[in-house]
């Protein structure tokens, strides 16, 4: 049976793909960014997690936030790379 990714270790295979190395020597700046997203994304689960309790669409928008979040830190790893989307 395959193991279940998290959004965030798909993200990853993701950049390693692009040949990116994880360890990137990034900017102070790129990491309080990266630290601001998944705050924003942790902040915006629990109000989903409180209005959507108990329906079908909870899973659906946690996973889209997660989405949301990995998609924005690999733009700012491609970024410490000098790579465009």
């Amino acid at each position: 049976m395959s193991e279940l990714k998290s959004s965030y270790e798909i993200a990853l295979a993701r950049i390693k793909g692009m040949g990116i190395d994880e360890s990137t020597s990034l900017t102070e700046e790129q990491k309080q960014r990266i630290a601001e997203i998944k705050r924003e994304c942790e902040a915006k689960s629990a109000e989903k997690k409180i209005l959507l309790n108990g329906t079908e669409e909870l899973a659906e928008e946690l996973r889209r936030l997660e989405m949301r979040r990995d998609e924005k830190i690999q733009a700012i790893y491609q970024e410490a790379h000098g790579l465009k989307k």
